[in-house]
Parts: C-alpha cells; sequence; structure tokens
C-alpha cells in the first residue's frame, strides 16, 4: 500500500536526504548493539525492547534508503514502526509496575 501524501514534491537535497538517512541507520544500528550487549549481560527485558526500538527503526531507514521515490509513504513501514513503539512503552511500563 503506497500513499502520495498531498503537497510532496520530488526531493529538494537528494544527496543531503540519502546521507542523513544513511547517518540515522547506522546510529541505529550502533544503539541496536550497544543495548543487546547490556540485554545479555542483565536479560533485562527494557535492554532487549529499546535493542528491538532501534534495530526497526534502523532498518525502516535502510527501506527509505532503498526506496525509488523516499517521499512515497509505505503504510507497512509505519506499522511496524508503531509496533516497535508500543513494544518498549510496554517494557517501560512493566519495568515501572513490577514489585521492587
Amino acid at each position: 500500500m503506497n500513499l502520495q501524501a498531498p503537497g510532496l514534491v520530488a526531493l529538494a537535497h537528494p544527496s543531503l536526504d540519502l546521507f542523513l538517512l544513511g547517518y540515522i541507520a547506522a546510529l541505529s544500528a550502533a544503539a541496536t548493539v550497544f543495548f543487546l550487549r547490556y540485554w545479555k549481560q542483565t536479560r533485562d527485558f527494557l535492554f532487549f525492547a529499546f535493542a528491538a526500538f532501534f534495530a526497526v527503526q534502523g532498518g525502516t531507514r535502510v527501506v527509505d534508503l532503498s526506496s525509488p521515490n523516499p517521499n512515497i509513504i509505505v503504510g507497512w513501514v509505519y506499522v511496524l514502526r508503531l509496533l516497535a513503539v508500543l513494544l518498549l512503552v510496554a517494557a517501560i511500563l512493566r519495568k515501572n509496575t513490577r514489585p521492587a
């Protein structure tokens, strides 16, 4: 399902946009590895949720990079991002509501 947002035009600075998408994807991969390391040590679900969140964010940026037109909104990408955010919120709520 592709949705063309109203009023979207071609990218004004395609090289810069692609560079920034790649930068965000690389930083998301670094954050994923960082949180996976702590999850491996502690087995705390919150670290795993953060790692999954950043993996999904980075992965969807890579999908945007490989897209011929990053301005076209792909519906399943936003569903994945929503699921990652909900997983993170659930992990935070679980951590804060659990008795000490």
